[in-house]
């Protein structure tokens, strides 16, 4: 048998026997002798395949179970080369080889000058690797080639090999995205000292727009502060105690103060005695303003002068200066509206809650659908035909047409369903048509033989497939206006030349309520024809809602006397516009305020602009 196979049999049995054993043992159960026994137990023990121990004079060999070097080497994802002291390749693992783009075959066994690592090492690593020091050594390898640049960090350092022989050992550990995200970092920091040069010449031009604004509200503020003092207004500053700490002229003039007696603790149960019921009124009034429970009151109230009621009517305004806190200052405002309040009530009693009341009504409506029948009768117009929508459901708008117009005719509405009937129009003039709705006026007729004069609008709707299923349609009573038209339009006229090719939007509106003029650019703005909204009251016009929801702002202006300035948004189709507003009082010969100029100004880009900068700021401070 060869000696190999006794050295396999030697280190089988070896292994079938855990615990160890003697050379005696294995002698015995191989049947072979001491001398060759001991031989093949050292050579295993030589070729760390088995181990020995002493136990007395006797030694025990078993079978050594350790991993081979090569084995770990070749799950290390760093690069391992061993040399020996005469740099031979003693060995090497596959990773150092992918990061040098070679193979273990080519290098195992061979001199470090004479393999391909001669070509990628400098001669001072090479000489390290023979030479290793007693320290470790490291540094970074630099690889540029065709297919990728890579930057390996290497450690060179001594090792004891199998024999006490002595060699060095170098290991490669892959830094390339390491590297290149420092050199990303540096480009970073490169275009953020750009941005940031970029943002403070922004911050420097913006600081300097802004102290020019601040020095325009500063001038604004003095040309208010001067409009106060000069207004023919009374006009009181109430702290939060009830007492008046400041009165304009006008107010010193009525109640006889001189200069320096503005700040008088009975001022105001000097103008609203508490005996006097108009003086419980605003003491009470003023009280819920003071607490936070209102924030806007308005009422008549007869001005009090020496216990003597005067024949003057004031119009008194509470507004408090700081909303949402309870025990703020606030302004009471009285305006002199006995002639425009004796006008008013000649004409009609208690117009003014009427208009309020108005303010928040839709006009007289119904609704038909396909066959004219009638599937809408609301409140208003109940009213105005004397019908209950009971009577009138389901059934065709033909039998209620006297009850609207006083004789039996054609509506409006009949030109959904028959467009190109001529004697329908016959009975409309005026007709227009915006998109799918139709406007026109016509003429009525009461039952005390008065004619009036009524603008209707219809508008079709349609089923989810497309077709025609019926139609709405309002009134309006527009007599008083047609009959007042001629005196407007001379006042229109002279709006129109200025305004008409202004780029602001313009609009002029009346003490009651009824829009004058409308310029061009107002239409672009709202998507109307500027002429559509002549003589309807701002209240109604849908169009001018979307821009100013409630008519606060108007009557605000027409109770003060006082220009307003505000910015506020607006969204208009699905976009939404910073618009810069001004509402100036026009006042006629008498001195009364008859009107209202409203300038409107898109600044949505300023405001753009402004938010671009803050969002590029935070974007930097979070980076």
């Amino acid at each position: 048998m060869s000696t190999g196979s006794y050295e396999e049999q030697v280190h089988s049995l070896l292994c079938s026997n855990r615990e160890g054993l003697t050379i005696e043992e294995v002698s015995r159960l191989l049947h072979i002798t001491r001398t060759t026994a001991a031989r093949y137990l050292e050579s295993l023990f030589h070729a760390g395949r088995a181990e020995r121990r002493s136990l007395g004079p006797a030694k025990i060999y078993r079978a050594s179970f350790r991993v081979s070097s090569s084995e770990i080497l070749a799950v290390l994802d760093e690069g391992v080369l061993i040399i020996s002291h005469d740099g031979t390749i003693t060995d090497v693992n596959p990773a150092f080889c992918e990061m040098l783009f070679t193979s273990c075959d080519t290098l195992k066994g061979r001199s470090i000058r004479y393999s391909p690592l001669a070509a990628i090492f400098s001669e001072e690593i090479q000489k390290v690797l023979l030479e290793p020091p007693l320290q470790a050594i490291e540094g970074i390898l630099h690889l540029s080639g065709q297919m990728r640049e890579k930057f390996l960090r290497y450690r060179i350092f001594a090792i004891q090999l199998v024999g006490d022989e002595r060699g060095s050992v170098m290991i490669l550990q892959d830094q390339t995205e390491i590297q290149s995200s420092k050199e990303q970092a540096k480009s970073l920091a490169s275009e953020y000292e750009h941005q940031i040069s970029l943002i403070h010449s922004d911050l420097t031009n913006n600081l300097e727009k802004a102290k020019s604004t601040v020095r325009e509200v500063s001038s604004r503020e003095r040309a208010i502060r001067d409009l106060l003092q000069n207004v023919r207004a009374v006009i009181l500053k109430v702290n939060s105690a009830g007492k008046v700490v400041f009165c304009n002229h006008y107010a010193s003039e009525i109640v006889h103060l001189h200069d320096g007696e503005q700040d008088h603790p009975a001022l105001l149960h000097t103008l609203f005695p508490h005996l006097d019921e108009q003086g419980i009124v605003i003491t009470d009034k003023i009280d819920l303003v003071r607490n936070g429970i209102s924030d806007f009151s308005s009422w008549d109230s007869s001005l009090i002068i020496e216990n003597q009621i005067s024949s003057q009517i004031y119009s008194w305004n509470l507004i408090r200066l700081r909303k949402g806190k309870n025990g703020a200052s606030m302004i009471l405002a009285g305006f002199d509206i006995t002639d425009l309040i004796t006008r008013e009530r000649q004409v009609v009693q208690s117009q003014k809650r009427m208009e309020w009341i108005l303010d928040h009504l839709p006009d007289p409506t119904f609704a038909v659908d396909k066959n004219k029948l009638i599937i809408l009768w609301n409140k208003q117009l109940e009213n105005m035909a004397g019908l209950q929508s009971e009577e009138t459901i389901g059934k065709s708008i033909d039998l209620f047409v006297p009850a609207i117009y006083g004789y039996s005719r054609p509506v409006l509405a009949d030109l959904i369903f028959n467009r190109y009937d001529p004697s329908i129009n016959a009975f409309f003039k005026n007709i227009v048509q915006e998109g799918e709705a139709l406007t026109a006026e016509t003429i009525a007729y009461r039952q005390d033989g008065s004619k009036r004069i009524y603008w209707v609008k219809v508008t079709p709707y349609y089923t989810e497939t497309g077709e025609l299923s019926g139609a709405i349609q309002s009134l309006r009573d527009i007599t008083s206006f047609r009959e007042n038209e001629a005196k407007i339009r001379d006042e229109e006229e002279l709006l129109r030349g200025i305004a008409e090719h202004v780029l602001d939007d313009i609009m002029v509106i009346n003490r009651a309520g009824m829009i004058l003029y409308a310029n061009p650019s107002l239409g672009r703005l709202i998507g109307t024809s500027p002429e559509n909204l002549i003589g309807v009251h701002i209240s109604e016009a849908q169009e001018i809602r979307k821009i100013f929801p409630t008519c606060d702002r108007f009557k605000s202006v027409f109770l003060s006397g006082i220009p307003l300035h505000e910015l506020f948004t607006i969204t208009h189709d699905g976009v939404e516009m910073l618009m810069d507003a001004m509402f100036i009082p026009e006042k006629d010969n008498a001195g009364l305020i008859s009107a209202i100029l409203i300038v409107l100004r898109n600044v949505t880009s300023l405001r753009d602009e402004i938010y671009s900068l803050q969002h590029r700021i935070t974007g930097f401070i979070e980076s």
